[in-house]
């Protein structure tokens, strides 16, 4: 009986042992290609799309409201003036949680963009593998900026 057990286990290492050898271990870079990496994927997700879905949540309040596709101009114009200085690593002093966040769904896609205050705001996919994409607003027209806009569209409009 000893002698079988034993048998079964060796047999199971070497069974585990050649599947285990088979698979090629995968390459897992946790390495960003770039510091605009996920805004690139949704300024191209957006061109392509024929339909987008936007909301807002304001944070503080948790007040959702949902935006008609006619004020995404506002975030297209806001993408087309950002210039690849406005693209940061993750600033010392952002706040813990944004003040606002909007939901971009797109065809197959969805995407999060954090207002944190008048200067910084963060994009990422919802199902991204690399940390998000900071943006300082600093320098963008203040009709373009999304602290402004999200401020507008939720108690305003």
């Amino acid at each position: 009986m000893k002698k079988i057990i034993s048998l079964l286990i060796c047999i199971l290492i070497i069974v585990f042992l050649c599947l285990l050898n088979s698979c090629s271990p995968a390459k897992l870079s946790k390495e960003k290609p770039s510091n605009h990496y996920y805004f690139t994927k949704l300024a191209n997700n957006i061109t392509i799309s024929k339909k987008v879905k936007l909301n807002i949540l304001d944070t503080n309040f948790y007040k959702n409201k949902s935006i008609k596709e006619e004020d995404l101009s506002t975030i297209i114009n806001f993408m087309n003036n950002l210039k690849v200085t406005n693209f940061i690593k993750k600033p010392f002093n952002l706040p813990q949680k944004p003040e606002y966040k909007i939901f971009l769904e797109l065809e197959g896609e969805k995407y999060v963009i954090n207002v944190y205050n008048e200067k910084y705001i963060s994009i990422f996919p919802w199902d991204g593998n690399y940390s998000m994409d900071y943006i300082d607003m600093s320098s963008i027209y203040t009709a373009y900026n999304l602290h402004g806009f999200c401020k507008y569209l939720i108690y305003m409009k």
